[in-house]
């Protein structure tokens, strides 16, 4: 392609601070295509590695993104729209000989682990990791792809039907996501969570909606911890019934303390659960109708991006969007 510039915009981590700088445009290595960026979304994940959650990250954060293929050595896809799974694995240990690159020990994480993320004008990406959008998603959709896949890997781990009970703890951007998937299940459900505003994205007039003041505890099969907080995982696990499972999807930037007697006494699983497969959140954004968009609070041009992040941190604000084609 013909650039005018070498240079491109991007959201830079130093290991410090953040800022937005002109930095030289990725050069697509072998098997990987340039992606040029339309938009992206700041989750909580990018917010903890300015704090210093990810250990030594420096570089481009940013995971969530639409963009559409700039240069690739299959002329057919250039123009496309598309996405990119986040983990890349190294491709030869038994991990990823078994399909399981998302735990590869080598991996790395885009924009999270060892790997410029989507905080730019462009990046580059292994082809393999590109899925493509289909053109009834739009921008605004489609830019919560990742974390709904997130969402969906719960029902790939579990099963979960019209016969289980199940309490989500959490209605923040992923919480709502997982409140969404849920209630498409037929489960009993019943959201938790601080604001009333929030939970009302979820539409479903059969999913329970409480106020974590006003919460009393009781026992579920399922129990869904999304707050993000590690203050609430003795609630949650105290919620759990005899052979239940808690499902784990916060990852807390400090230690928890925890009597694991009752898992034992209780025979209760603890489940971890983090990335999904894009395909299912694709084929489930194609066969549902909902309005994800809705989540966005807010869109900032790239070049506000420091106004952006500190937007995305005040309290009560969903997703917030980096807007980048143009930049």
């Amino acid at each position: 392609m013909t650039r005018e510039s070498p240079l491109m915009t991007a959201v830079v981590f130093d290991g410090k601070k953040l800022f937005v700088t002109k930095t030289p445009l990725p050069v697509p290595g072998n098997n990987e295509v340039l992606v040029k960026v339309l938009k992206a979304g700041i989750c909580n994940t990018d917010l903890e590695i300015t704090r210093g959650y990810v250990p030594d990250f420096n570089g481009i954060p940013g995971h969530e993104f639409v963009g559409i293929i700039a240069e690739a050595c299959d002329t057919s896809i250039i123009g496309k729209r598309c996405t990119a799974e986040i983990n890349y694995g190294c491709g030869t240990c038994d991990y990823c000989r078994n399909g399981m690159e998302r735990h590869c020990p080598k991996r790395t994480v885009l924009g999270i682990i060892n790997r410029n993320g989507a905080f730019a004008e462009y990046i580059a990406v292994p082809v393999k990791n590109i899925t493509f959008i289909p053109d009834a998603i739009p921008d605004n959709r489609a830019v919560f792809i990742e974390p709904l896949a997130a969402a969906l890997e719960i029902l790939d781990q579990i099963s979960i039907t019209a016969k289980h009970t199940v309490l989500l703890w959490g209605e923040g951007k992923l919480g709502l996501l997982i409140g969404q998937v849920l209630s498409t299940t037929g489960c009993s459900l019943t959201i938790a969570g601080k604001h009333a505003d929030k939970m009302a994205f979820i539409e479903n007039n059969k999913v329970k909606k409480v106020l974590a003041e006003n919460f009393q505890d009781g026992k579920y099969d399922i129990v869904i911890e999304a707050t993000g907080n590690p203050s609430v995982f003795n609630r949650a696990l105290l919620n759990v019934k005899p052979r239940g499972t808690l499902v784990l999807k916060s990852t807390y930037a400090n230690d928890i303390t925890f009597n694991p007697s009752s898992v034992v006494v209780d025979e209760i699983t603890i489940l971890g659960s983090r990335c999904g497969r894009f395909a299912e959140a694709i084929a489930f954004m194609s066969k549902n109708d909902i309005p994800f968009e809705r989540l966005i609070s807010r869109e900032f041009h790239i070049s506000s991006a420091l106004e952006a992040f500190e937007y995305s941190a005040k309290p009560g604000i969903l997703k917030v969007v980096l807007y980048v084609a143009g930049a």
